[in-house]
């Protein structure tokens, strides 16, 4: 029978055989892009599948929350931190290789093997410039292929379900096993992963192409952000998912919504799908933040927004 966790003052004894860095009590505000989080109870970087399994089979055993942390682009995390494990994946999770296809009918085609901890916008612009096409989409979506692998991160050129073949994952039991992508439930913004299981890495399929036009279609959209996007403060990304046939940035800026400051956290001007830190924000400013524009938009329009971006944590 599991050993019930008691308090985060047994982390540093029974985390002390596990290979890694370890920290305790870490504020997570320096490892998420609004800047914004409590501390964890302990944030251990593991560097192979090995040291991963420790920990996952330490959680499971002593009954502790285990949260993997991926590069923190997409998540808000409450200013009373997160109990139990913070896992960040380094190392081995952080590599990539590429595959000719040997298949006489696809001459043309590669298979990259990845970590979930490669950046996702590096992988998109290391493999152009090798000519490979596949990830124009996601040069300039800040976090890792893990990250993106949860959300089927994407852009107005697509998103990654359409380059996804395969996703390979360390079980619930403490097995590691390999899914095909129409297994993961890969939807606008989501997928299905099996139940407590830790995503390790993706087979993606490119094809040859001339870097050049890949190169000019990636600085293209990223500049497209660039001047429609506050990439230059603290931000999660887009906070709610568009509705069906409009979009959410659209019904918050007709409601006139745009500017709108709670505390340190406000509404972007620019884009009015978009929190931005403007100056010592705390989780509670945005939530505020998000509940008003809420609140706004289903008395306004019946709408129901839903999050993108991922709450976690205890609150203050």
């Amino acid at each position: 029978m599991p050993q019930q966790y008691a308090r985060s003052a047994d982390l540093p004894k029974l985390l002390h055989g596990v290979a890694g860095r370890k920290f305790f009590m870490h504020p997570l505000a320096r490892h998420t892009s609004l800047r914004i989080g409590g501390p964890a109870d302990a944030f251990v970087q593991v560097a192979d599948v090995a040291a991963l399994k420790h920990v996952q089979a330490l959680a499971r055993h002593h009954d502790i929350p285990l949260f993997v942390l991926g590069g923190g682009s997409n998540l808000l995390v409450r200013d009373g931190g997160v109990r139990g494990i913070v896992v960040v994946l380094r190392g081995a999770f952080r590599g990539y290789d590429v595959t000719r296809c040997v298949d006489a009918a696809a001459p043309s085609e590669a298979l990259v093997h990845a970590g979930v901890g490669y950046p996702l916008s590096r992988l998109a612009m290391q493999l152009a410039q090798q000519g490979w096409s596949g990830l124009e989409f996601a040069y300039g979506i800040p976090g890792t292929l893990g990250g993106a692998m949860v959300m089927n991160a994407g852009t107005h050129l697509g998103e990654l379900r359409q380059a996804m073949v395969a996703a390979r994952l360390l079980l619930a039991d403490g097995s590691v096993g390999e899914l095909p992508s129409a297994a993961l439930g890969l939807r606008y913004r989501g997928s299905a992963y099996p139940a407590g299981a830790i995503l390790l890495g993706a087979t993606l399929q490119v094809r040859q192409g001339r870097r050049e036009e890949i190169e000019t279609i990636m600085r293209e959209a990223y500049g497209r952000r660039q001047r429609t996007q506050p990439l230059w403060l603290p931000n999660a990304g887009s906070i709610f998912k568009n509705p069906p046939e409009t979009a959410a940035a659209r019904l918050i800026e007709t409601l006139g919504l745009k500017g709108t400051r709670i505390g340190g956290a406000e509404i972007s001007p620019v884009h009015a799908n978009f929190i931005v830190n403007v100056g010592h924000a705390t989780a509670a400013h945005v939530e505020a933040l998000i509940a008003l524009i809420r609140d706004r938009v289903q008395q306004a329009y019946g709408i129901a927004l839903e999050l993108e971006v991922r709450i976690v944590g205890e609150e203050a």
